[in-house]
């Protein structure tokens, strides 16, 4: 029976590993193609609004009845969560990646570990762990010095942006606490990402029209509007599987999905955009790789 269970065990976190790494390359994809689009002339807050609408609409269809969506305590849930989880850093980073490069980008998804475990711990939802506390610190000291490597290579860009970049890895730090804490009972991750994207899509379409940003346009062409599809897919994959994560480990071991990203993102700008990094921000990323393993050598979930 203790065989049975441990294996058991395993098996689960090794598919709690494999969503994040998944999770984690259909984020860094994400960001690419947002690059594509926005330097294409849509602007970052259209091209986030159709994202979520299609993925939210494309997932309300295996959500169940939208009745059981409308309750008062679930409509707080998918505002919150999506303007923390979503709109905030999605919005951010679409317009960043025209401006510093995917890989610069992903690597603010890499920051919300440490933030998070430090919100959790001040909150009592993690104990002080040394370990964990030593390798996230390791991690994010690696992100901070492949943003200083990277600034040498990009200096003729202010200060603010870098500042406007931390806004991603706050609101993501915020949101993995609080979807944990107010996670509804008897809602599936399929219903709880369905309706944040759909109240993330609301929220943006209301703020692009308070601020004259066009949602439709002429100048939008075929090639934008399969852009802009295909993410939509890719977000509703993404998000389904950062629910069913959420579900299954703590908010700090979903919040490393972000340095999963963050290396992705590396590997794509060089791939895609002929982006290049020199030999000293790998070796960040392998100091963020071993930080992120170090923290996690004992009790993961």
């Amino acid at each position: 029976m203790a065989a049975l269970a441990h294996h058991s065990n395993t098996s689960s976190l090794r598919l709690t590993w494999g969503l994040l790494i998944a999770n984690g390359f259909l984020i860094a994809l994400m960001l690419a193609l947002s690059k594509t689009a926005t330097t294409q002339g849509m602007p970052a807050i259209t091209y986030a609004f159709w994202q979520t609408l299609i993925a939210g609409a494309l997932l309300l269809v295996r959500a169940g009845p939208l009745r059981s969506m409308t309750q008062n305590a679930l409509l707080i849930y998918f505002l919150v969560s999506g303007l923390t989880g979503i709109a905030i850093p999605n919005v951010v980073a679409f317009y960043l990646v025209t401006k510093l490069g995917a890989g610069f980008t992903g690597i603010m998804y890499a920051l919300p570990p440490v933030f998070t475990f430090l919100i959790a711990v001040s909150m009592g939802l993690e104990k002080h762990n040394w370990g964990k506390i030593l390798g996230l610190t390791l991690a994010v000291l690696a992100c901070i010095w492949i943003i200083f490597q990277r600034q040498s290579d990009i200096g003729k860009f202010s200060f603010h942006w870098y500042i406007l970049g931390l806004l991603i890895p706050g609101a993501l730090s915020v949101g993995n606490i609080y979807r944990s804490l107010a996670w509804p009972k008897h809602s599936t991750p399929m219903t709880l990402a369905s309706g944040t994207l759909l109240a993330c899509a609301i929220t943006l379409a209301l703020f692009a029209l308070s601020t004259n940003t066009p949602l439709i346009s002429g100048d939008f062409g075929p090639g934008l509007v399969k852009i802009v599809s295909l993410q939509g897919v890719l977000t509703a994959l993404t998000y389904v599987c950062a629910f069913e994560i959420q579900k299954r480990a703590t908010p700090v071991f979903y919040s490393q999905l972000g340095a999963v990203a963050a290396i992705f993102g590396l590997i794509i700008g060089v791939i895609w955009f002929n982006e290049e990094y020199p030999l000293t921000i790998w070796l960040g990323v392998l100091l963020v790789v071993a930080g992120l393993k170090y923290s996690n050598r004992s009790n993961p979930q």
